[in-house]
């Protein structure tokens, strides 16, 4: 039997008042401290200097509206709707309604179908002829003799070009910011920031640059990063390891390097900058706790992490951006593939103003009936297979020195007068004479969309847009076309 006569516990005192030798994390052990030295490199540095305060001198140069659309400032507008707008944007089907009742109750209109409601997308169709348009009675002003003090909320004139590549589905703009333009091409339409476009050369330097500016230099810090001070602890929570080191992505490389062995090295400086503006950082030196100057330039080798093709490393384009823009519903919807067999390119209209195209049954063809081996059999020549209702061709055809799919039209040429297929509805391949670029057109095909946008811009107002995107398909839509058939129709008589 063991007797113990002595029995100590650690119990917590709620008596005490100062809490500040829980938050001290004392330590027994000064091989810790060491450790946390050799594990921060404190034990391979020098007796070098701190940076203190930043001096640098900048300009900014604004970016200027597009050619024809004074309207959008890139400043206030998010870049978004300055390059994917159409003409009429304006024109929702809410002003069209409401300024053509406005007008109808002042001014007696003609009886012209032409100045009905037409056109107007799912579920707005249902008023389609019910009243005047009040687009219809905005362009036609002067000849019915309207007061333009009739709509008080008119449209921007002139309205915004068409910045849309319809031959490679995408979007080309030249936005200048100065003598330098940013040049934007093919754009599949989405968010566009500053790395959607390139330079056509360097911001030149002002005669007079302004006067410098001194600010505080700060640690550089952001999420998980260690503490920068090897006496301190890091939030538990934190897991370096669930940052990858991507080759394919440099800024992930970067910030393992970063959290691995230089978490104190990094400072940055506030630099004030403005959306829809080129920053261009002319003059940068640093003040160190010694009160030494030391001028800090960019790479010498050409590359840099955030930086705009053309324009140097010392100029960063800042855009007016639509981060969380409130998509409307899809209006239409394109579907386009190359049939090899054929040599062709189709286009099919799945969704059109906001509905879905209905796709026609195609019933199975009844066997020929009533054939007698003992005579010859009867035939009817069909020139090729039927063709779906909302399946437009283009044909390959030579203009000039390039090749394009050139739109086509169906034709029956069974009967004495040739019978057209009905033209394309959708504003997406509406054009007769629309020609599609050979490789815009990927193998497993393309969808093309076009929707509503609405954003807010840097002033707080709304600003509305119609957007048009395209993406892959997992399968193209196919359509076994047949050519010169002659299809058994009973015994010859």
């Amino acid at each position: 039997m063991i007797v113990y006569d002595r029995l100590r516990r650690l119990e917590s005192e709620p008596q005490l008042q100062d809490l500040s030798r829980g938050f001290a994390a004392e330590l027994a052990d000064p091989a810790w401290m060491l450790g946390r030295q050799w594990q921060m490199l404190e034990t391979q540095g020098g007796n070098a200097s701190s940076p203190v305060r930043v001096e640098y001198r900048a300009t900014l140069v604004p970016v200027q509206a597009l050619p024809g659309d004074s309207a959008r400032d890139p400043r206030m507008a998010p870049t978004e709707a300055i390059v994917e707008s159409e003409p009429g944007d304006h024109w929702t089907p809410g002003r069209r309604i409401i300024a053509g009742r406005r007008v109808a109750a002042a001014v007696p209109l003609p009886d012209d179908p032409g100045l009905l409601l037409s056109g107007l997308p799912a579920p707005y169709d249902v008023l389609d002829g019910t009243g005047p348009d009040g687009r219809m009675l905005w362009q036609r002003r002067v000849e019915l003799g309207i007061d333009p003090a009739l709509f008080p909320d008119p449209p921007p004139e002139p309205e915004p070009a068409d910045q849309w590549n319809p031959a490679e589905f995408g979007y080309d703009a030249d936005m200048p910011a100065g003598d330098v333009l940013l040049r934007l091409r093919r754009h599949d339409g989405g968010p566009l920031d500053w790395f959607s476009v390139d330079a056509s050369g360097p911001v030149p330097t002002p005669a007079t640059l302004p006067d410098p500016v001194s600010v505080l230099a700060g640690r550089a810090t952001y999420r998980g990063a260690p503490a920068p001070r090897w006496w301190q602890i890091e939030n538990a929570a934190v897991d370096i390891g669930g940052y990858p080191p991507d080759r394919a992505h440099v800024s992930t490389t970067l910030l393992i390097d970063l959290v691995c062995g230089h978490s104190d090295d990094w400072f940055g400086f506030p630099v004030p900058g403005r959306a829809g503006c080129v920053v261009t950082l002319h003059e940068v030196a640093v003040v160190d706790s010694f009160d030494e100057r030391w001028r800090v330039d960019p790479p010498t080798d050409g590359w840099t992490l955030f930086c705009v093709d053309g324009l140097g490393p010392r100029s960063l384009a800042e855009w007016a951006t639509a981060v969380t823009p409130l998509p409307g519903p899809v209006l239409d919807v394109v579907l386009l593939s190359v049939d090899e067999d054929a040599n062709l390119l189709w286009a099919v209209e799945r969704r059109i103003a906001g509905r879905e195209v209905p796709t026609p049954d195609r019933p199975d063809e009844p066997p020929p009936a009533g054939l007698d081996t003992d005579r010859p059999s009867a035939y009817t020549y069909r020139p090729t297979s039927e063709v779906p209702t909302g399946w437009h061709p283009y044909v390959a055809d030579e203009t000039g020195s390039r090749r394009q799919f050139v739109q086509a039209r169906l034709a029956d040429l069974c009967g004495p007068a040739p019978v057209f297929a009905p033209e394309p509805v959708s504003d997406l391949i509406a054009d007769p004479a629309h020609a599609i670029e050979p490789s815009a057109v990927p193998p497993r095909g393309l969808r093309l969309e076009r929707r509503a946008m609405l954003a807010r811009g840097t002033d707080g107002r709304p600003v509305l847009w119609t957007q048009r995107s395209t993406g892959p398909l997992s399968a193209p839509p196919a359509l076994r076309l047949r050519w010169d058939q002659m299809e058994p129709t009973g015994a010859a008589p």
